[in-house]
């Protein structure tokens, strides 16, 4: 074992501060998220003025028929070592050279079907894209166990620094290509050379290194767990997905490219959040797992915070979303506009669906989690079923009020053993949802009736400012609920704190 790694081994014990070290790491965490997604922002606003939508649309295809295929390779076994009570060197290595194992395979295997893809879709495009991407496949297995290690001592912002300085290199590789002539061919190398600066990241600032394995019964133990974690991934993956899979079935590339681009704007700035409360909030409530009152109400206060901060930027987005998208990706791009105003007010719904995670993994029940995936998956196909006959607008409105309709009982679902259910989400997301759906209504008013003729940008700011105001007047001011202010602001003091001190000579 490589000199400094003993401590990706200590056991989990629960700390008297766990709360606060949380939400310190996921503040560090999530602003170095935005960061990596202002990144790829300026990425997908520069590379839509330089390529076509049907360049978006071909490579959009790909992903999200192989979206599913790094659940594979990491096997949930990177959330298995995240929330494990007690692991060793030996059974850790084991886990990474099965992930290792697995990324080959499932690149050969993706590589193998890219003939098949070009002719379901019938566009030939489309096997020498499916070919290029399988590369990223085999570099995913190499640094899933390295990842997790960094996750288990919460060392988030290193997780960070590595994703924002991989996502960075991609950008610049992608841009570099779409100058010089290249086409699609820029999206389609961005992600091997951003998954690449990952595996490379991730060795460099994790010193565990790979030895013999040991197929001890922890180590079935942590597989049986994986296995459930990639059901549910392989399926909500499935059910993010099958909206482009049906319109590329159906419709032309570039309407999957607006469609894409649109989609992509709202995972920068709902879904990046969301994702990293599930990676901060695990391991943490992992902790509480002997505990079930204080599991119970670290759940509570979590999701009130995610909730206060994230409903309304759902909100506002979908009151912006047409004069944000043309004047970050260009006039040509007003379709994607009027796709993503709609599917912004999923978010205000998928904050509450998205915590789940905290519970079936915390509790060790991915077996629940993986339940709940075929679930989202059946909801999702019903609802393209109900949408697609109406275009790519239906197929968002219908995916909205799927969402709704899954919020709270994903959370009775995940949550009823310890008495977490629909009385507990409510009370703690009630007032930032009454507010958020206020400040939704109030806002496309205020865009029809009295804003119509203003500019794109100051609709946006005047948009956003009167949004705010209003929302804190709802939230704070009726409801009286500052606790989430007061929460973050008193740890942003004390990072600030620590910053300044590390400073000092």
């Amino acid at each position: 074992m490589a000199e400094g790694a003993e401590a990706y081994f200590d056991d989990h014990k629960e700390l008297k501060n766990l709360g606060r070290l949380a939400l310190r790491g996921g503040i560090v965490s999530l602003a170095m998220q935005y960061g990596n997604g202002a990144l790829q922002l300026a990425g997908a606003v520069i590379l839509a003025r330089l390529l076509a939508p049907e360049d978006f649309g071909l490579v959009a295809i790909v992903i999200v028929l192989t979206s599913f295929a790094p659940m594979l390779i990491d096997f949930g076994l990177g959330e298995a070592t995240a929330q494990r009570s007690r692991i060793t060197p030996g059974q850790i290595s084991s886990l990474f050279w099965f992930s290792t194992a697995s990324g080959v395979t499932v690149a050969v295997v993706v590589a193998a079907c890219s003939p098949l893809i070009a002719t379901i879709f019938r566009e030939p495009r489309l096997a020498p894209i499916t070919l290029c991407a399988a590369i990223t496949f085999a570099l995913l297995g190499v640094s899933s166990q390295h990842l997790a290690l960094l996750r288990r001592t919460m060392q988030f912002g290193a997780i960070a620094r590595i994703q924002v300085s991989s996502t960075f290199v991609g950008v610049v590789v992608a841009i570099a290509m779409a100058s010089c002539g290249y086409g699609y061919w820029a999206l389609v190398l961005r992600p091997i050379a951003t998954a690449l600066c990952v595996a490379l990241g991730s060795w460099f600032l994790c010193r565990w290194r790979p030895g013999l394995p040991a197929f001890d019964s922890e180590v079935k133990s942590m597989m049986r767990f994986g296995l459930h974690v990639v059901g549910f991934a392989v399926a909500y993956s499935l059910a993010k997905a099958v909206d482009r899979i049906g319109l590329g079935l159906l419709y032309r590339p570039d309407v999957v490219g607006y469609y894409q681009n649109a989609t992509v704007l709202y995972e920068y700035s709902i879904l990046l959040a969301i994702g990293q409360a599930q990676a901060v909030g695990s391991p943490s409530l992992s902790k509480l797992r002997s505990d079930p009152v204080a599991l119970r109400q670290k759940y509570e206060a979590a999701l009130s915070v995610l909730a206060f901060f994230l409903m309304p930027i759902a909100a506002i987005l979908s009151v912006t979303a047409q004069d944000v998208t043309v004047l970050l990706l260009g006039e040509r791009w007003h379709v994607a506009g009027s796709l993503l105003s709609i599917i912004a007010v999923r978010g205000i719904f998928q904050v509450i669906e998205g915590s789940q995670a905290w519970l079936h993994l915390s509790l060790g029940r991915p077996d629940r989690w993986q339940n709940w995936g075929i679930v989202t998956l059946g909801v999702q196909v019903a609802a393209l079923g109900a949408g697609l006959p109406f275009g790519p607008a239906g197929v968002a409105t219908a995916t909205v009020i799927a969402a709704l309709l899954v919020a709270v009982p994903s959370i009775t679902y995940a949550g009823g053993s310890i008495g977490i259910g629909a009385a507990l989400v409510m009370r703690a997301v009630g007032p930032q949802l009454i507010g958020s759906i206020g400040i939704l209504a109030a806002g496309w008013c205020l865009q029809i009736t009295i804003l119509s003729g203003y500019p794109g940008l100051i609709r946006i700011l005047l948009s956003v400012t009167f949004c705010t105001l209003f929302y804190l007047v709802i939230v704070a001011g009726l409801f009286r609920l500052t606790e989430p202010i007061k929460l973050v602001s008193s740890v942003v003091q004390d990072l600030l704190r620590l910053r300044s001190l590390r400073m000092r000579p």
